[in-house]
Order: structure tokens, then C-alpha cells, then sequence
């Protein structure tokens, strides 16, 4: 089986550099081994976690770490990749918002975290003033969002010390099955019900916004237009249900990420795996790419769990196959391995360096990760394979957490490993 490109991974980097390459007219395979990161992310993107505009804030950055991906790719390379995801998942009906400089997206625990751009559907503090009262809201047996520990944590923040943060619970009658298997309840299942009940005419969103309306009643404030749910309504985009409940409630209604797994990183996924095959790319899922066949400096073609003997071809390829949680990268006693092409990486040997003393620390091995040379090309035995080239998670010389980088390196450098392939590099 021969592509022009193969791509190893189906998470935010993979995709980045599918949809570039299959849009510009290359025969190209995107494989991947199962669920990726985004299935447990927030659905935002993070550019660079400061005060301000980001986009400011790169040059001098990308200056001070030369190894960085950022400085391999460039700010020119950055901005577009970012303009050409929303483009993706706006056509696909998934609208990614943002403004001049970060903006504060709600997490499950209520604390505030700063991103560059985020689902129009997500709870976020923005330029807009904040609220007199705002209501946290769940569903009476989810166990992913404690309304009351998100109300705590954000009246904690000074931006909200006006605001009269208020938490309940609603009932869904249409939920009853799920309470046989509390165990079960999580957001996929009920939004995985939610759709079938919303198929069948049951009236979902007629009676949640009854739901709601009657919870804004009990509080006594009347006047509270402003609600958070967490992310479980749909399996979909769910964007047409807010705009319903929001028009039988008259509230402005957003959701909240809840605990993994995350509906709004999965819809992402999702929706950027459909415009893939739209453009004309091929996806093959649960198909763990487990080694190469390489002739000196070049690969020649990867095989599978499916065996040795079917070998997909290709005349270049993309690893994007993610850090340690996605066995992109394997932790051994003496250092770390990256499994499909034995590249090379950065490392440390002593492992009790690997890490900070506490929690919260920075973590060393959060750096870990894949060499490349300066066009993003895989280094093996110290020398560039020519026609592999690294992308996202699975990249050396960043910590995507302390940095707050860990989304936008991934788009940008999928992106541009896709523009050095179409130059011919």
C-alpha cells in the first residue's frame, strides 16, 4: 500500500498535518492506535500561558530556547496553522473563539485557566464584564462535576467578587436507565442517551430547560441569566441544544469540561477527523503502528500490530504519535525509548532527576522527548532521516503544562511539518 505521507497518530499534531497535506492534493494516510490526548482534554488551545497577547510574547521567548519547536517553526508558521484550525473546524460547524490576548477558560474545579482559543460553547472569562450572579448547575448522579467545589474555587478569584455564584442539581427523567449503573454515569453516557432520547422526540431540551428554569425559581434570584452545565448534552456539537435551551430559558447557558473523558476534546477530534475524509485522507483507527523498515538515511515503509508482512509505503512520513500516555515514548530504568523508529531523545539518566520534589513542581521529563534538526526532521544516530518528521507530544525541548504551549505546539508543528514535505525538504 503506497501514500505520498503517512502519518503515525491521530491526535491535535497528526491532524494539523493530514488536513494540510490531504487539502493540497497528497494521497494521505493517517493511522491511529485508538483514543488520543484530545479525548481527555479541554477542547481549548493553548498558545503560550501569559498575561496578554501571546503572539507579543513568542519572539522573545523563541529567543531564550532555540531548541524549542516554537523556534523551529516560526511565528509566521504559528499564526496561520492556528487560522487554519479554526477554518477546519468551522466547517465542520465547530466554532473556535478567541480575542486579541488569552482568555480564562473555566475548568470542572472552577478554577481559571488562560488559553488562546476555545469551543463558543465553553465557560470563559473574556473581555465582557462579569455577571452579577452566575449559576453552576449538574445532573443529580454525575459525579465528574461538584458545582459547590467550582463555586468555592472561583469566588476565591478577585474578578468574581461581585458576583453571587449560586450551585444546583437537576433531574432528568430520561436518565433513569443510568441510575441502575451509577458506575456508569458519566458525561459520554449521558450525553450518548441525551442524543437518543433527543432521536426519538423525547423532549430532552423541553425538559431541561423546565429543569432550569424551576432550579433559577428555587434560588431566588430571578434575575440570574447566566448558566454553566457540564459537558454532557450531546456526543455531537452541541451547539444547536444551548441555542434551544438558551431561547425556552432566556439565559446565556455554557458548558464546562468535566473530568476525563472530555466530550468537547472528543467532539474536536471528531470534527477534524471528518473534514480529513472530506478533503480526501485516509484514516485507519486502532492500528498501533509498531515498527519501520528503513534504507539508510530514508524510511521506506511502517507495519502494525497486523503484522510484519504488509507494509504501508510512503515517500514521506509525519510521527505524531504522542508522549508517554499515548506510548508514543517508552520509560525505561536507564533513560526513555521511542519505540517505531529507535530515534533519538532527549533524556536523563539519573531518574531521580526525572522529576520535581512535589506535585506542582516543574518536572523534568516533561521535557523528554524526540531530537529533530531545525526542518522538524526525525535524528537518528545523530543524523536527520530525510523524509520523517516529528510532530507534537512526541517532540523534545518543551513542558507543554509549565509553558501552557501544549496544544499550540502540537498544531503548529503538524502544520509545519506538512509545509516542509509539500516544499520538497
Amino acid at each position: 500500500m503506497k501514500f505520498d505521507t503517512i502519518i503515525i497518530g491521530g491526535g491535535m499534531a497528526g491532524l494539523s498535518a493530514a488536513l494540510r497535506l490531504a487539502e493540497a492534493g497528497q494521497k494521505t494516510l493517517l493511522m491511529a492506535s485508538g483514543q488520543s490526548a484530545l479525548h481527555f482534554s479541554s477542547g481549548s488551545v493553548d498558545l503560550l500561558g501569559c498575561d496578554g497577547d501571546p503572539r507579543a510574547a513568542l519572539p522573545a521567548f523563541m529567543t531564550a530556547n532555540p531548541d524549542h519547536p516554537y523556534s523551529k517553526v516560526g511565528l509566521t508558521s504559528i499564526e496561520a496553522s492556528l487560522a487554519d484550525l479554526q477554518r477546519h473546524c468551522a466547517e465542520q460547524g465547530l466554532s473556535l473563539v478567541g480575542q486579541a490576548r488569552n482568555h480564562a477558560r473555566l475548568t470542572p474545579l472552577g478554577t481559571l485557566k488562560r488559553t488562546w482559543l476555545s469551543p463558543d460553547t465553553c465557560a470563559c472569562v473574556t473581555d465582557a464584564p462579569i455577571p452579577d450572579s452566575l449559576l453552576l448547575v449538574t445532573l443529580e448522579g454525575f459525579r465528574d462535576f461538584h458545582p459547590s467545589l467550582a463555586a468555592a474555587n472561583l469566588a476565591i478569584d478577585p474578578r468574581f467578587a461581585h458576583c453571587r455564584i449560586l450551585t444546583g442539581e437537576i433531574r432528568l427523567p430520561q436518565l433513569a436507565e443510568c441510575s441502575h449503573h451509577p458506575h456508569e454515569f458519566r458525561s459520554a453516557d449521558i450525553a450518548r442517551l441525551c442524543d437518543k432520547h433527543a432521536a426519538e422526540n423525547h423532549h430532552v431540551v423541553v425538559d431541561l430547560a423546565q429543569a432550569l428554569n424551576h432550579l433559577v425559581l428555587q434560588q431566588g434570584e430571578p434575575r440570574c441569566r447566566h448558566i454553566v452545565l457540564p459537558a454532557c448534552l450531546s456526543l455531537g456539537l452541541v451547539g444547536p441544544r444551548l441555542a434551544e435551551l438558551e431561547q425556552r430559558t432566556g439565559c446565556t447557558i455554557k458548558e464546562v469540561a468535566t473530568m476525563p473523558p472530555s466530550l468537547i476534546g472528543m467532539r474536536m477530534q471528531e470534527a477534524l477527523k471528518r473534514r480529513f475524509i472530506t478533503v480526501g485522507g485516509t484514516f485507519l483507527s486502532s492500528e498501533r503502528v509498531l515498527g519501520a523498515r528503513c534504507e539508510g538515511d530514508r524510511v521506506i515503509g511502517v507495519h502494525s500490530q497486523n503484522g510484519d508482512d504488509q507494509l504501508f509505503e510512503a515517500d514521506n512520513f509525519v510521527l505524531a504519535s504522542g508522549s508517554f500516555f499515548s506510548r508514543g515514548l517508552e520509560s525505561r530504568l536507564g533513560g526513555i525509548r521511542e519505540p517505531i523508529f529507535n530515534a533519538d531523545v532527549l533524556s536523563l539518566e539519573e531518574r531521580d532527576a526525572w522529576a520535581g520534589r512535589r506535585l506542582f513542581d516543574q518536572h523534568p521529563f516533561m521535557g523528554f522527548g524526540v531530537k529533530t534538526d531545525n526542518q522538524l526532521r526525525v535524528m537518528r544516530d545523530g543524523q536527520p532521516l530525510l523524509n520523517l518528521y516529528g510532530a507534537g507530544s512526541v517532540l523534545a525541548h518543551y513542558d507543554p503544562i509549565t509553558e501552557g504551549s501544549g496544544s499550540g505546539v502540537a498544531v503548529a508543528t503538524g502544520w509545519h511539518a506538512a509545509g516542509q514535505i509539500l516544499a520538497g525538504h
